[in-house]
């Protein structure tokens, strides 16, 4: 197979293929940073600005210019900065870096802005990843977000159609999704119970498909191919029931990762939305509050949920709370109780420790409590407590304690006239009121930069999840072709052509061409990306020798289907289908996954109503009408015990002797669990189709069986997968299972 270079940037990084290196490395340049100074603009053109919840005290910020690393013939250079900021690597809040660019770079008539992004350096794997980052086209300077430090380049590419092959800008992403379609995602997200759906999916292929690198720089050893694929139809497809092209865990795995970055793409774009919006209308604030919880309920979206409903609940809930609070009366307050409060650290005379809290400390409380609350109503009720319990606690001191608060007090102000206070309890309730007043209005501004924290922390996630993604499709695929030769005997194939079919118009043929090789069959290596771009073909076709396989009919076409990371085709000897009809003695049944959607787990989990006849679970009527009847039918068993027990039954192999039998030229019956199954024979593939239905438990088993020879050849084994359906719909339940079996060919 031909092999195409990509023109991924990290790749080449990788292989240090850089023809040219200029001036620079080891220009130093620094500033001391505190918490009065937490910005700073410096000699070489680069601004950081940790914002006011970073620092402690004061840091020595240095900057590091790197040699500049440039590559003229795919077009780029690499301005580098390291960043130290003393021995502090990991931030507790995003902080903001600008980084000047060169707009001279690109080529004439590209737009200088679109032709540069931002990357970090890995420390521990040494690869460049992606970063928040926006552009300043006015200041022409990239704005970088970031939570930790570490070495950021700054990337040009002379041709802006190139910067999406190799840097992901989200922003660029978020401003492109429709918020309608955005809400619409959401929308159906809810309804459908956190359930994955064609929304998102497609939604998640049309970002992907806007990345014109990663439509065509990364398609690998498959070819130049095009953009015209149908990217968002492809991914709908992989998933379908019974799709005759890939494995169903692939096809799994890639719908459910294309479902988690729709989803969580949409949900940025709202949070953008209501950050950037000063009154968001109730049916939204509604649906994003729900969305949240949906997905904390799931693990692969509940760092995102978490994120979510954090922002959710400071937008809303919280900002409301501290807007009311502030209103409240703030009345002259015991100057000993508020220095005890606002500034008093240190142990108190029976031994107990006191550390006032800084805007910072109440920033990462705050942060603290609503993670560990993610519902607005406990979340709030929590931070009501904690800012009482705050504001009441200098009043449970006895009087030594506050004796030793104003020693302190006179010892660092010179102040001769503080005496302990001694107010009654109503007075006490006027100070602690009047002071909770003045903390609100303090921590008022840490509530809207928290805001911007959790969106920003979402961001991240839906970052990640998009290279998670990108590296899913660009795994590489091994593809083996191997005939099956009985001993003794040559090849029936050597020397044929080989073709995958059908290709795609943009695909390039002789990327998926070959030749067979004797014993030795053929071997090649793709991209999963690369696979969908070429049309995602099906089927592989053999020619003889000296045949066209443009015009010329093939001698052999045998169907697969694909899986990761190897997937091996074979060719000849396979049994026939009359050697295949027999009894299995051995067969067994083995479940490897349960699907249970989240609504009907709900249901089925619930308590056994009054009104429930028999046994049945659900209390709303959602399975009555299924479950009453059947607890009826099997003696009170109650159905909801039997699906949920499923899950406890995975991967252990049941005995499951079965029979095949023939009823035409390479078809017949085959029973399972007493229900007749039909079965079509390919005996050029070795694939035997099984589909059953049963109308009464309206329940449906399909599959394809793959058939064999033993290792000497003195019998056939059959074994394969099958998806089981029954009772609900497969959006809501079904079951896969692994039937093996064999059988003698000795009389």
């Amino acid at each position: 197979m031909k092999k195409t270079v990509s023109i991924l940037l990290v790749t080449v990084l990788l292989l240090g293929n850089l023809t040219g290196c200029d001036g620079g490395r080891g220009k130093n340049d620094g500033a001391t940073l505190s918490p009065e100074t937490t910005s700073v603009t410096l000699s070489n053109g680069v601004s950081i600005d940790l914002g006011v919840y970073v620092l402690d005290g004061e840091e020595e910020l240095t900057v590091t210019k790197q040699a500049v690393e440039e590559n003229k013939d795919e077009g780029y250079k690499i301005e580098a900065y390291d960043f130290k900021l003393s021995d502090m690597t990991e931030l507790s809040d995003f902080i903001t870096l600008r980084i000047p660019y060169d707009t001279a770079y690109c080529e004439d008539g590209q737009d200088p802005a679109k032709c540069v992004g931002a990357m970090y350096k890995n420390e521990t794997t040494g690869k460049w990843e992606d970063v928040l980052f926006e552009v300043d086209a006015t200041a022409n300077e990239l704005i970088i977000y970031t939570d930790h430090l570490s070495t950021f380049g700054v990337f040009h590419v002379k041709n802006e159609g190139q910067r999406s092959a190799k840097i992901t800008n989200i922003y660029a992403d978020i401003s492109g999704i429709d918020q309608q379609e955005a809400t619409e995602t959401l929308r159906k997200y809810v309804a459908g119970g956190g359930a994955d759906g064609e929304e998102a999916a497609g939604l998640a292929a049309r970002l992907i498909t806007g990345h014109n690198g990663f439509m065509s720089g990364m398609a690998g050893a498959t070819g130049d191919v095009g953009f015209a694929t149908d990217f968002t139809g492809t991914i709908l497809n992989m998933a379908s029931l019974g799709s005759p092209t890939f494995d169903t865990s692939l096809a799994d795995s890639a719908y459910k990762k294309m479902n988690k970055l729709g989803k969580v793409a949409a949900a940025v774009k709202i949070g953008a939305v209501m950050l950037n919006t000063e009154k968001t209308d109730a049916d939204t604030l509604g649906l994003y509050k729900d969305t949240a919880m949906l997905a904390l309920s799931y693990a692969e979206s509940a760092v995102w949920g978490l994120a979510a409903s954090g922002l959710f609940i400071f937008d809303y809930t919280i900002s409301n709370m501290f807007e009311q609070s502030m209103a409240m009366k703030m009345d002259k307050i015991d100057q000993v109780y508020v220095y005890f409060n606002d500034q008093f650290s240190g142990t108190l005379d029976v031994g107990n420790g006191w550390k006032a809290r800084s805007l910072k400390d109440w920033r990462q409380v705050l942060i603290d409590i609503v993670e560990a609350n993610p519902n607005e109503t406990d979340a709030k009720a929590a931070i009501e407590k904690e800012i009482d319990h705050y504001a009441r606690y200098f009043w449970t001191l006895g009087d030594m304690e506050k004796a030793v608060v104003v020693t302190d007090i006179k010892d660092k102000s010179n102040k001769g006239s503080v005496t302990v206070p001694n107010p009654t309890q109503a007075e006490i309730e006027t100070l602690v009121g009047a002071y909770k007043a003045q903390l609100y209005e303090r921590l008022y501004p840490v509530t809207q930069s928290v805001k911007v924290y959790m969106q920003r922390k979402a961001e991240a996630v839906y970052l990640a999840a998009l290279n998670e993604v990108k590296a899913f499709f660009n795994q590489t695929i091994t593809f083996n072709i191997v005939e099956n030769i009985p001993d003794g005997e040559k090849s029936q194939y050597d020397g044929y052509a080989l073709r995958f079919a059908p290709l795609s118009e943009n695909a390039v043929k002789e990327s998926w061409s070959g030749t067979m090789k004797g014993m030795g069959g053929a071997s090649t290596n793709f991209t999963l990306l690369g696979y969908v771009q070429a049309g995602c073909p099906k089927e592989l076709r053999l020619f003889k020798p000296g045949d066209d396989p443009e015009s010329d009919e093939p001698e052999l076409a045998v169907g697969f289907k694909l899986s990761t990371p190897v997937t091996e085709v074979k060719i000849g000897g396979a049994p026939t289908f009359d050697e295949l009809v027999g009894s299995y003695e051995d067969g067994t049944m083995t479940i490897t996954s349960v699907f249970i959607s989240d609504t009907l787990r709900a249901e089925l989990e619930k308590p056994a109503s009054s009104e429930d006849s028999g046994k049945s679970s659900g209390g709303d009527g959602f399975l009555d009408s299924i479950t009453d009847e059947l607890n009826e039918q099997y003696a009170g068993c109650d159905i909801a015990d039997v699906l949920l027990g499923l899950e406890e039954q995975i991967g252990v192999a049941k005995e499951s002797p079965f029979t095949l039998s023939k009823t035409g030229e390479n078809v017949g019956i085959l029973p399972l669990n007493g229900s007749p199954g039909n079965v079509t024979y390919d005996p050029t593939s070795g694939i035997l189709k099984f589909n059953m239905n049963d109308a009464e438990l309206k329940s449906s088993m399909s599959g394809e069986l793959r058939a064999g020879y033993n290792g000497d050849k003195s019998g056939v084994v059959l074994s394969g997968e099958l998806k089981m359906t029954a009772l609900f719909p497969e959006s809501d339940f079904y079951v896969m299972l692994k039937l093996d079996g064999s059988k003698s060919l000795k009389p």
